[in-house]
């Protein structure tokens, strides 16, 4: 099979797994607007087992899945509409994010750089949101801060250290079979 067919498919299944990670919406009144997922949880995989390329796409194709009316975002919305709601800026986010995590990683992996990447895509994706929540609810920076990020601090290093062994430990796998198919091929 061919190594993009290869690339593809699991990028195909990371977008799978953030879309289920939207079932898992929890909104809690008085918190925030925002619903408590597990889709970064399917951004930290792109970054952490995919090219950046390919890791860019898969949270893209998340995107256009829900853009073209599947409901994959929290909550079974759909719909370019929640693009441009109080957590679209979120969503916007997760492609670069992921694309970033995985140049971050891919360079060199390693504890260090697992750690570093689950960081830059977290920023990368508050960063987003504060932004979308302050354009949807002309929300002043603080405010956005306090309802769009701090709340979610805990869970999302929570998902980040769920994350964090399985990347370490896909990596391994992976390195032990380039190893491996080099020898047969030499």
């Amino acid at each position: 099979m061919p190594e993009s067919i290869r690339w593809a498919v699991r990028a195909a299944f990371i977008t799978a797994v953030t879309a289920l990670g939207a079932v898992t919406a929890v909104t809690i009144p008085g918190l925030s607007l925002v619903p408590f997922t597990f889709q970064v949880f399917g951004v930290f995989l792109a970054g952490g087992l995919l090219p950046a390329r390919w890791a860019f796409m898969s949270q893209a194709a998340y995107l256009a899945l829900g853009v073209l009316g599947a409901p994959v975002f929290a909550e079974g919305q759909r719909g370019f509409a929640v693009l441009v709601g109080p957590f679209g800026g979120y969503l916007w986010a997760y492609p670069l994010a992921a694309l970033f995590m995985a140049w971050m990683i891919h360079q060199r992996v390693n504890r260090v750089r697992v750690a570093l990447g689950l960081g830059v895509a977290l920023i990368t994706i508050y960063g987003g949101g504060v932004i979308g929540l302050m354009l949807a609810t002309h929300a002043t920076w603080l405010s956005a801060v306090m309802e769009g990020v701090v709340p979610f601090v805990g869970w999302d290093m929570a998902k980040g250290l769920l994350a964090w062994p399985i990347l370490l430990q896909v990596q391994r796998w992976m390195d032990r079979r380039t190893i491996s198919s080099n020898r047969i091929s030499a």
